[in-house]
């Protein structure tokens, strides 16, 4: 019975490093051969590895040591040398501003008339700092703008006084004091982004008007603030702007008005990082309830 009850065991033990064997060895191979296959590329020519954002709806990324990026903004880190790209996303508003406007009466050019809207921008999704001292205003604004506008149609319903126009949105990077007493003083900086325009302004005939601009950008260029390079909007990318008013009973100038901007174009829109600025960035972090997939480039 002894010698039976260890022939038993003996069997045991064999199935059991058996099983052992058939268990481990694939797994052996598996890690081996992964070995080989990262061997065999040389560690300073591996590529680099990029993020791919899927969803952009709910991501942010915060950021140290960069004051002019904001703290709330989607991300994606792109190629050394590029600025950081700040498109406009859908739905989300892509500036805030205030200004005036001065109506001008019909010419031989202008059959109906014309006006020009001008002021200065006072938030810029992914930019701090929009003001260069104290206190904030026209005169210490970074960003201006001036829209030349053409009236195309007016019509009257009742109490209401709608106008339509066409003509041309450009944003500056103001390069001396803007004053509402000059408002050609708006236009003189840099120009950073153009665009086309259509308005309907819709008066209420008691002092009081809304408009709605929709815009689509022609042309940009990059500008830099504080040592950091961005470029506002891409060509073609449309956005659009509300606006409200008061008409003023002694001009110049004809109105006062403040507003916003929303991106009108594809929901996955994002700003750009370069990458030698995010190497200088300490920490980064980011949340989402979005798909963020790695692969290789």
């Amino acid at each position: 019975m002894e010698i039976i009850s260890n022939m038993k065991k003996r069997k045991n033990r064999k199935f059991g490093l058996s099983l052992a064997v058939l268990v481990l060895l694939p797994l052996f191979l598996l890690r081996l051969a992964a070995g080989q296959i990262a061997g065999a590329q040389p560690a300073g020519n591996q590529p680099p590895t990029r993020y791919t954002i899927t969803d952009l709806g709910t991501l942010g990324v915060s950021f140290g040591e960069v004051p002019t990026i904001n703290r709330a903004l989607t991300g994606l880190s792109t190629q050394d040398g590029e600025p950081a790209q700040i498109n406009f996303v859908q739905g989300k508003i892509a500036f805030e501003f205030v200004g005036q406007a001065t109506n001008f009466a019909p010419t031989p050019a202008a059959p109906l008339g014309s006006a020009h809207q001008y002021g200065y921008l006072t938030v810029v999704r992914g930019i701090d700092n929009l003001f260069s001292g104290s206190p904030h205003n026209e005169a210490t604004a970074v960003f201006t703008f001036f829209n030349e506008a053409t009236t195309t149609e007016s019509f009257t319903d009742g109490p209401l006084r709608i106008v339509d126009r066409n003509g041309t949105t450009t944003i500056y990077l103001n390069s001396a004091p803007a004053s509402f007493a000059n408002p050609d003083s708006f236009r003189s900086g840099i120009p950073v982004l153009t665009s086309t325009l259509h308005q309907q302004a819709v008066n209420t005939g008691v002092g009081t008007f809304t408009a709605v601009f929709a815009n689509t950008i022609s042309s940009t260029s990059a500008f830099t603030i504080n040592g950091t390079t961005f470029r506002l909007g891409q060509t073609g990318q449309p956005f659009r702007a509300a606006v409200t008013g008061q008409f003023n009973a002694t001009p110049p100038p004809n109105a006062h008005f403040a507003g916003y901007a929303v991106g009108a174009g594809e929901e996955q829109r994002m700003i750009a990082i370069p990458q030698a600025q995010r190497r200088r960035i300490p920490q980064f972090s980011f949340w989402s309830d979005s798909a963020v997939n790695k692969v290789s480039k």
